[in-house]
């Protein structure tokens, strides 16, 4: 008998708009429990309710054909003992068999591409493992636990082998891995006795991926058949102080390095395209780094917490440096951008304590969060091109001083210097008060205002507040102020005064407000009768005045001072 659910699994409720209901259609026939998948035609076995000891997976159920078994469906289950898995089954989901005590035997079809994370973890009678050719990916941890298990065949079509595949598979001592893999992730055949049965220091699998490394040795050089560094191979490694790779070697993998704490000397050589997340990081002595030019990829952490790195070119072809890719580097002074660089990704510098200058070069198109922040000896930098820089893309960089755009900014947030107080900002000359300004607010912690230099009256057409704030139109456009934290801008000749003052006018031929701002000559008190805006509040005008006013340069700032002018 068939028993059919219809279960409301969404609801969305928007005024004025079409709303759809989303339906699940759930259905049992005893021992399985169904869900139809979106496309309507195929189904995925969501539980398994029976007690039978050798169970077939159906490839149809009703006109539905059965692609997928879902995420724990027979996890625990104390009964099953041997298992066949139909071809119609593309997906096995995560913990799908998980923990299935009396499992010992598992009959997959190669129309399953992916073994889920954790599928077939922890079945402790599996002895017998059929991989049929057709599947792909082999998901972390899928197999890991299998005590049982003694020997596997990977078909080749496997491509990736992920972390902890077939970890702790203690009795495992036979097992083939096809030259065609792509991947074996860290720890993969940990704790198997095929592992404890190697001679060589230098485990290598496959077509030369070395999987990990055993041997004792302070200096070491790779051997020539070596061409990939697997994940984790060399992590934590107590005594290795150099090492030399083979020409051969074209990738290093997820932190296959980390944590080796003497390593002071890594020789990459120029074949290497590939170096992956955290491969070095805390590496607390490496000082000496050479990336190769056919480099084109700097993951997340690869150099993080690498306390004694002092200097660092990164190559032309790399296009994007990863989050914490370099954080931490306390002791890096020389940062050197190749033109093709074109992101830096959050954190990528973070408090790297001695950098004193970083030139941009024009390809690079954005600097993210907190990718320079808490350089605190950073005292210049130059950008070539259009650079955007993000909220604290160099915030609490205390020394920083100088700030040279060569090109006309367009995208700086507002809190991209926050907390600098002795900043001075240069620019090309070409650089109108009100294309950057347009486009530009920024803050700036604990600066005083420096006097003014000449009286101007400006009118603005609009006062935009970011905070509980108003806005309105008005007449009479000139350029921009951002009131508050930077107390004196001047750019292109043009002073503008930020003493946060605002005075309402009407004007007498159609009796309409105007907001204007009077600079004198020296700080002076507010008038009575006047009010304050919002701190943060802005104004800015959409058009470029007529006829400018040219001013002369202002005197030399005073360290607590912070200014903008053309240069």
């Amino acid at each position: 008998m068939m028993c059919w659910l219809t279960v409301l699994v969404g609801l969305w409720l928007v005024t004025g708009r079409t709303v759809q209901v989303q339906a699940a259609t759930i259905f049992d026939n005893g021992d399985f429990v169904f869900q139809v998948m979106e496309d309507g035609k195929s189904a995925e076995i969501i539980e398994y309710n029976g007690k039978s000891l050798y169970v077939s997976v159906p490839p149809m159920v009703d006109k539905y054909k059965v692609t997928k078994i879902g995420a724990a469906a027979f996890m625990s289950n104390k009964t099953i003992k041997e298992l066949e898995i139909p071809g119609s089954v593309e997906y096995i989901d995560a913990n799908a068999f998980m923990g299935c005590q009396a499992l010992k035997k598992a009959d997959i079809s190669g129309n399953v591409e992916t073994i889920g994370e954790g599928a077939f973890m922890n079945c402790p009678a599996l002895e017998t493992l059929i991989l049929q050719e057709g599947i792909m990916h082999i998901r972390e941890s899928a197999f890991s636990g299998c005590t049982a298990l003694r020997s596997v065949e990977l078909p080749n079509s496997v491509i990736t082998v992920e972390k902890y595949a077939f970890f702790n598979c203690s009795l495992l001592e036979d097992i083939v891995i096809p030259d065609t893999i792509d991947e074996l992730g860290g720890y993969a055949l940990e704790g198997t006795k095929w592992m404890k049965n190697q001679t060589t220091d230098c485990i290598t699998i496959a077509d030369g991926i070395l999987i990990k490394y055993t041997g004792k040795e302070t200096s070491k050089s790779l051997p020539s058949r070596v061409k990939r560094i697997g994940d984790y191979a060399f992590a934590g490694h107590k005594e290795l102080e150099t090492l030399l790779l083979s020409r051969n070697v074209t990738k290093v993998g997820k932190y296959a390095f980390s944590q080796c704490g003497k390593l002071t000397t890594v020789s990459l050589p120029e074949t290497v395209v590939s170096i992956g997340e955290g491969a070095f990081e805390g590496c607390a002595v490496l000082n000496n780094v050479t990336l190769p030019s056919q480099l084109k990829t700097l993951e997340k952490r690869t150099f993080a917490d690498c306390e004694a790195l002092t200097a660092i070119t990164v190559p032309a072809k790399v296009e994007s440096i990863g989050e914490y890719a370099f954080s931490f580097c306390t002791e890096l002074k020389n940062v050197k951008l190749q033109e093709g660089i074109r992101s830096i990704q959050p954190h990528a510098f973070q408090s790297c304590l001695s950098i004193g200058r970083m030139i941009f070069p024009a390809s690079l198109r954005e600097i993210a969060e907190n990718a320079f922040a808490n350089c605190s000896n950073i005292t210049r930098i130059e950008f070539n091109g259009d650079t955007g820089l993000a909220s604290f893309s160099f915030s609490d960089c205390f020394y920083m001083k100088e700030a040279v755009f060569y090109k006309n900014p367009t995208n700086i947030n507002e809190y991209a210097f926050s907390g600098n107080s002795l900043l001075t900002f240069y620019s090309d000359s070409s650089l109108y008060v009100e294309e950057f300004a347009r486009k530009t607010k920024l803050h700036s912690d604990n600066i005083k205002n420096l006097p003014p230099y000449e009286d101007k009256e400006v009118v603005f057409d609009t006062l935009e507040q970011t905070e509980d704030g108003f806005s309105g139109t008005y007449t009479f456009i000139i350029f921009i102020i951002v009131v508050v934290d930077i107390a004196v801008i001047v750019v292109f000749g043009v002073y503008i005064w930020t003493d946060q003052r605002r005075v309402m006018k009407k004007r007498k031929a159609d009796n309409k407000s105007r907001r204007t701002a009077t600079v004198p000559k020296t700080k002076a008190e507010m008038p009575s009768g006047t009010s304050q805006p919002n701190p943060n509040a802005y104004m800015y005008s959409r058009q470029r005045p007529q006829t400018p006013s040219p001013l002369k340069p202002p005197a030399a700032p005073s360290r607590s001072s912070a200014q903008m002018y053309s240069r």
